[in-house]
């Protein structure tokens, strides 16, 4: 099992890289519908981040955090804080400690004004092969990441230096990302607004889940990652699409066909797991070229997604970062599957 979790995360941090090579990060709440035998356009509802009406914070108590690693940090400054993925970066804004953030990754394209942080330079490149010298130019006095993050050697080098280090479990579950929200808000020492944001949060999944499970019939979906013709990947179990899946209340097509994490695409497989649905990647798709370059991978059309144009078109961290946004997201995907049910 252990095994497994090293290479899922190794897996995540291979994907989050890829992600975060897309040059567009203008507006990254967009997202594309493409429902059976039609194109529509869908703008996904942008949650009110605090940071513009941030206020002073009090300074911070100092306390200790342990991480998934098993190391306790002593926190006593929040003041300058070096995100180390999108997710997180999202989280930390709408906790309202926006205006702290002083670098972030490049997987980091929402909200405008953290995007902007990676348009302005203010960035550390890729958490992935994550540079000693890349955080330490930013003066942090706090580095937040998660399990995908690497090299080791670079943390080490970073605690070494004085620099507080925290290392979050990599959540893949609805109520991981519930989780997720709770340790940050426990690390900057921000428990009402990260309360209020559960509750948020966690109302909107189960205003999700609960218009889901009204749905006659469950389709089943494949998640099919690419970023051009050379990287075609079917996700499967472990994987952040799983929880967004089945919390739409569908069969997770790589899941039921005994895929763990991600498995390159072959007409066999595709065929085996007939999909009524295919779930792609906005930005790999531009990379492939649209959707019809996409139609044109060996067995796409052969699915029953593909014999009735059935694919649903996202950005990919709103899609599957498990952030804040996460209810929002689910929300659109089941409204773009069943859209009968008049969610």
């Amino acid at each position: 099992m252990k095994h497994r979790l090293v290479l899922l995360i190794a897996v995540i941090s291979v994907i989050a890289a890829a992600c975060s090579s897309s040059s567009d990060v203008s507006d990254p709440t967009t997202t594309s519908s493409i429902a059976p035998q039609t194109t529509t356009t869908t703008q996904a509802a942008t949650t009110t981040t605090t940071s513009a009406t941030t206020t002073t914070q009090a300074p911070a108590t100092e306390r200790t955090f342990t991480g998934a690693d098993g190391v306790e940090t002593v926190i006593s400054d929040t003041s300058a804080i070096v995100s180390l993925t999108g997710d997180l970066t999202e989280i930390i804004f709408e906790l309202g400690l926006g205006s702290n953030v002083v670098g972030v990754d490049v997987t980091t394209t929402y909200p405008p004004e953290a995007a902007a942080m990676n348009e302005q330079g203010n960035t550390v490149g890729f958490a992935q092969q994550l540079a000693p010298e890349a955080v330490l130019r930013f003066n942090p006095s706090l580095v937040i990441g998660d399990q995908t993050i690497a090299p080791q050697e670079t943390i080490d080098q970073l605690r070494a230096a004085g620099i507080p280090v925290i290392i979050l479990e990599t959540r893949t579950t609805l109520e991981g990302a519930l989780d997720k929200i709770g340790e940050v808000a426990e690390i900057l020492d921000v428990p009402d607004a990260g309360a209020a944001l559960i509750e948020r949060v966690g109302g909107e999944i189960d205003s999700a889940t609960e218009l889901a499970a009204a749905a006659p019939d469950q389709p089943t979906v494949a998640y099919i990652y690419t970023r051009g013709p050379q990287l075609v990947l079917l996700f499967g179990l472990g994987m952040p699409t799983q929880a967004m899946i089945e919390g739409a209340n569908a069969i997770d097509a790589g899941v039921s066909s005994g895929i763990f994490g991600p498995a390159p695409v072959t007409p066999e497989a595709l065929i085996a797991a007939a999909p009524d649905v295919i779930v792609l990647p906005e930005a790999g798709i531009a990379a492939m070229g649209g959707l019809d370059a996409f139609k044109e991978v060996p067995g796409i059309t052969d699915t029953p997604a593909g014999q009735n144009d059935s694919f649903l078109i996202y950005d990919e961290a709103y899609f599957f970062n498990l952030g804040p946004r996460v209810g929002l997201a689910l929300t659109d995907f089941v409204n773009d599957l069943y859209p009968d049910l008049g969610g």
